[in-house]
């Protein structure tokens, strides 16, 4: 059936495909928070209970029965609509509330699509808002067409230059027809490049911690003969040096494929658009999403590399936004691989005047290398020495001289490649060692400048600047105090002379 603007003017309720997803979320959340006590019943299933223990259980189940039925309640007695120019929701099963969420202040609209989602045919819409550290609506199950409609009414409300307005006041609620160009599109085997240079370490330390934390939980939860029964029939749960070579080698196969299937589920058919407004982009295989944003909201764009990466060309671009509250990945979109000619595209469309910008560059002192080598270098080599001569341990030895070369060839890279760039209206830094990481904002974006000095660098007329915007922040460490004091004033004198909105 087709549905009309008066369909969104009348408390109506979620598709009931919600039921579904409630109970769901329901057994997920049970699973996520019970599995131990799970993994206690299935071995002790043989074994009879004590009445404690029956009490205990039947307590669990009926407590179960209950937060079910009530999540099936509160479907029914979830309502939303629109009204002029705000959002309205009514929820509650004992204490009803009224939550009303004028356009004005929603920040952005996720259309987002699970596995779930996908078999019912739905589609969940997320809204965030300002002056809320969460996420202050989420719709679980909408037809598609009706979350489209919904957030194309909304972002259109949102715009001076709205359309038409109809005979009762207010733009027809049917999605507003938006001039898209197609800006990167990545295939399978972008996603496999892609992801043969991810951070294959971080994913088999996930795996370490997962195992490690599974192992505990099962020692508490059962007897500790039991886990140490297990460790004495396993020998390689106490491997010598090449047993330890081989698990390692292993854990590292493992990390490779299961960073590289992550790669490609999240980021699989990823399209990204463009519009005259802003941008929009498409990707996931099981959990299929949809972010846009605008580009007016648009705070910084960070654009890093790694030596894989930098060997095939390819960096990865975040598009951070204006959020509030803590700095969320859901505030950004997120391009895994660009080539260089797309992330110019991406910036100058952005930030349009950059593209003539004419920058002056500067360097951080000498005195960061000085002052940091104490703390990664030269402290962690007393420890190790010490702990080497003391116990008489060969194996501190390596600690003991790899840290302060290591440490030292770290920060010596790091004060050596670390450029800021100024211009009129734009702030620019590049940083890192192995990876480079690159930032762009423009200045009157900025809503506070924070200089901090330490003992150290106030011997040395040294100070340490942090710039704030809306969609997170840049750090810029051990620049001379005559240039961190004058790059505060500027960037204040743009923020207060410059009459753009900065939203």
């Amino acid at each position: 059936m087709k549905k009309n603007e008066a369909s969104f003017l009348a408390p109506r309720r979620q598709a009931q495909a919600a039921i579904v997803i409630f109970i769901y979320n329901f057994v997920v959340r049970i699973l996520r928070a019970a599995w131990p006590i799970l993994l206690v019943f299935l071995f002790r299933s043989n074994k009879e209970q004590s009445n404690t223990e029956l009490l205990m259980n039947a307590a669990v189940l009926i407590g179960g029965l209950f937060s079910l039925g009530v999540s099936v309640i509160a479907y029914y007695r979830y309502f939303f609509h629109l009204e002029e120019d705000q959002l309205v929701i009514q929820k509650g099963v004992f204490n009803r509330s009224l939550t009303k969420l004028p356009f004005e202040r929603i920040q952005n609209l996720y259309i987002e699509q699970n596995v779930l989602h996908r078999l019912l045919g739905v589609v969940s819409l997320r809204v965030d808002s300002a002056g809320s550290s969460g996420h202050e609506v989420t719709i679980d199950a909408l037809e598609r067409q009706d979350a489209e409609a919904m957030r194309a009414y909304v972002l259109e409300q949102k715009q001076d230059d709205a359309g038409t307005e109809s005979a009762e006041g207010r733009a027809p609620l049917t999605p507003a027809p938006l001039m898209q160009s197609l800006v990167l599109r990545l295939t399978f085997d972008d996603l496999l490049r892609i992801g043969v240079t991810q951070n294959h370490l971080a994913t088999a330390g996930v795996i370490v911690g997962t195992v490690f934390g599974f192992l505990f939980t099962v020692a508490g939860a059962f007897e500790q003969d039991l886990v140490k029964t297990l460790i004495e029939r396993w020998p390689m749960l106490k491997p010598g040096f090449w047993g330890f070579l081989i698990l390692a080698g292993m854990l590292f196969v493992l990390a490779f494929f299961l960073t590289l299937m992550r790669t490609v589920t999240q980021h699989y058919d990823l399209q990204f658009f463009e519009s005259r407004e802003g941008f929009q982009l498409k990707a996931g295989l099981f959990n299929r999403r949809e972010a846009s944003m605008q580009k007016r909201k648009i705070q910084l764009i960070r654009w890093t590399d790694n030596p894989l990466r930098r060997l095939l060309g390819l960096f990865r671009v975040s598009i951070h936004q204006a959020i509030s509250g803590s700095e969320r990945a859901a505030e950004q979109i997120s391009i895994p691989g660009c080539k260089t000619r797309q992330v110019d595209d991406v910036v100058h469309s952005s930030f349009e005047e950059s593209a003539n910008a004419e920058f002056q560059q500067h360097t951080i002192s000498r005195a960061y290398f000085t002052w940091y080598i104490r703390f990664y270098a030269l402290l962690p080599a007393v420890v190790f020495g010490a702990l080497w001569y003391f116990l008489q341990e060969p194996r501190f030895a390596l600690p003991a001289i790899a840290f302060p070369v290591l440490g030292a060839l770290y920060l010596w890279t790091y004060q050596r490649r670390f450029r800021l760039w100024l211009s009129e209206e734009y702030l620019k830094t590049e940083e890192g060692v192995l990876g480079r990481t690159a930032t762009l904002l423009p200045i009157y974006k900025v809503q506070s400048v924070r200089i901090r000095q330490s003992f150290f660098q106030r011997r040395r007329d040294l100070a340490s600047v942090q710039l704030f915007t809306a969609g997170g922040s840049v750090y810029v460490p051990f620049l001379p105090l005559g240039l961190a004091q004058a790059l505060q004033d500027y960037v204040l004198y743009r923020v207060e002379s410059r009459q753009e909105d900065w939203m």
